[in-house]
């Protein structure tokens, strides 16, 4: 006959374990659902954000290339070499000047490897170095180049140099749009390590390029430290895999040999794949020690179920099942669980310690919410302080800077031009010696916002400097820029100074210009509209001046 004793043990060890395993489990099975969708979707981002970026990067690189083709000593020396009447009669001289002119050019470009001419046959005219690496064209490339314009070679692992590279040809045109020729440049993929790393910040991971043939050209992360001296290569099984699914993860050792969740995706134009993966240990780490917690604790409590069953019977159900109805409430989130003490004995201790527990959880659950509740405003008003003037409340100059290479990066994109207004408050030290420095200070405050009234909320104001500052009008031409600085001009005309009591009359300088292809930098941007601030001031001040787009001017 079964004692009671052996059913309570059994009883209680059932009624403890299956409800905890069964939990436990459906816990465990859908974190990882979790934290598979969530490196899924990470890895998705990460893939598409560092192919953007490497797009990017070629589409500069196109640009250089096109600029340099269109040089008046490249054109003018490869017609001269092609008028000549054979191969042996070509002008030495002219391919002394071009050599000397791409030298020239070489030393200007950071990322450029090679620069290479070359007439309509593919022969080398004409290069940076004294031994270039032989120029493989495609077939019929002069009707391709004149349909396309310009033919981009997939990178590849140059031998010669040690390092990927990417080649760009464009045609050489004639003043007859006749092609003379190519200009091969060669750049080299390293180059874009930088902003790989950047782009691995957020979201998190690692990134590597690979070649039509799974040779390793780039990595970002960890790989950026190793010294590449030849190429490196992921397993042709898991490659396949890879790119069989794009966007779908797989798990396998990665170059490092370490295991990695990644996915990858296949870019046509240059033909090469990006993959991104994650270490596996740092995606699971937290759920496996969890797991293994799990596993612990269910133990636990496995021997303290025996151990209580063993010398107790019907007296300890009841309290045991409180006290598991009360873990299952915190399991759920709910700490406001209070258990009666109605023993002495260990069972009643054990009551005890699990209300000192709730208690301790619920005292660390308040504490963690004050703390973030201050830590958040805390955030806020860092955030608010690191991009504001603390005199006039607009943008700071770090955020003016960063305000201008986002515009620029758009203007790269779509074209559409932008505004630049640098304003300058006319004798300001004059006024601040004359009225003190505390009206001074309640002038350039008026300024600011009266120029913030003045622009739209598309616009951005900063403050530039002591009494300069800096109006940003989207999408904006030189004409519509002119009537928004008139305006400011006007507003600003007289200002009431309550530190003095009076009305004080204020005039401005404005230099104004349009967004331009050749402002490539933030330097050559704001040296434009400070050259336009400057012809305001030198024309007499209280004035607007506007320095005209080059296509405006040559028309």
């Amino acid at each position: 006959m079964k004692s009671i004793k052996n059913k309570i043990i059994v009883f209680s060890i059932l009624a403890t374990l299956i409800p905890s395993l069964g939990l436990g489990i459906l816990s465990f099975q859908q974190n990882e659902t979790m934290i598979s969708e969530n490196v899924t979707r990470e890895l998705r981002a990460l893939a598409n954000h560092a192919s953007r970026e490497f797009d990017l990067w070629i589409k500069d690189q196109i640009y250089i290339a096109r600029e340099l083709s269109t040089s008046k000593i490249l054109i003018e020396g490869l017609s001269s070499i092609n008028q000549s009447q054979s191969q042996q009669n070509k002008n030495i001289a002219q391919q002394k000047v071009l050599e000397y002119y791409l030298k020239s050019v070489y030393k200007k470009l950071e990322t450029v490897q090679e620069l290479t001419v070359v007439d309509i046959d593919g022969s080398i005219i004409a290069s940076n170095v004294e031994s270039p690496v032989p120029v493989i064209l495609p077939q019929n490339w002069p009707e391709s180049a004149s349909i396309q314009g310009d033919v981009v070679v997939p990178p590849h692992w140059n031998t010669h140099y040690a390092t990927a590279t990417l080649s760009i040809s464009v045609p050489i045109l004639s003043v007859n749009d006749f092609i003379l020729g190519a200009l091969i440049v060669t750049f080299d993929l390293h180059n874009i390590q930088s902003s790989l790393k950047d782009t691995v910040k957020s979201p998190p991971g690692d990134v590597l390029l690979l070649d039509r043939d799974g040779n390793v050209m780039l990595a970002s992360g960890d790989f950026l430290a190793l010294d590449i001296t030849q190429p490196l290569s992921l397993d042709p099984v898991i490659l396949k895999r890879l790119q069989d699914n794009p966007g779908e993860y797989e798990i396998f050792h990665g170059i490092s040999q370490e295991k990695v969740i990644g996915l990858a995706y296949t870019s046509k134009k240059p033909l090469l794949t990006i993959i991104a993966n994650r270490n596996y240990q740092s995606v699971y780490a937290t759920w496996e020690e969890q797991r293994n917690l799990f596993i612990s604790l269910i133990g636990i409590i496995l021997l303290l179920v025996t151990a209580i069953a063993l010398q107790m019977s019907r007296t300890i159900v009841i309290p045991l099942r409180k006290l598991i109805n009360a873990t299952e409430k915190i399991v759920k989130g709910d700490l406001d669980v209070e258990l009666t003490i109605a023993q002495r004995d260990e069972l009643g201790q054990l009551t005890r310690m699990f209300n000192q527990m709730t208690d301790k959880l619920r005292q660390n659950r308040d504490e963690i919410t004050a703390a973030s509740t201050v830590m958040q405003q805390k955030n806020q008003l860092l955030e608010k302080l690191s991009v504001t003037d603390s005199l006039t409340g607009l943008y700071n100059r770090n955020k003016l800077n960063l305000i201008i290479k986002d515009q620029l990066a758009r203007y790269e994109r779509n074209k559409r031009s932008f505004a630049v207004l640098m304003i300058d408050v006319d004798y300001f030290k004059t006024l601040n010696d004359s009225l003190g420095h505390i009206a001074g200070d309640e002038i350039l405050t008026s300024v600011a916002k009266k120029i913030s009234q003045c622009i739209r909320s598309v616009d951005f104001a900063a403050r530039y400097g002591g009494d300069e500052f800096i109006a940003i009008l989207t999408e904006t031409t030189v004409d519509e820029a002119m009537k928004t600085a008139e305006r400011i001009r006007l507003h600003v005309a007289s200002i009431y100074c309550h530190t003095i009591n009076e009305t004080v009359r204020v005039t401005l300088s404005i230099g104004i210009i349009q967004s331009e292809p050749e402002d490539t930098s933030l330097t050559t941007l704001l040296a434009r509209v400070d050259s336009a601030l400057y012809e305001a001031k030198h024309a007499g001040r209280d004035q607007a001046y506007c320095i005209q787009p080059r296509s405006c001017a040559v028309s």
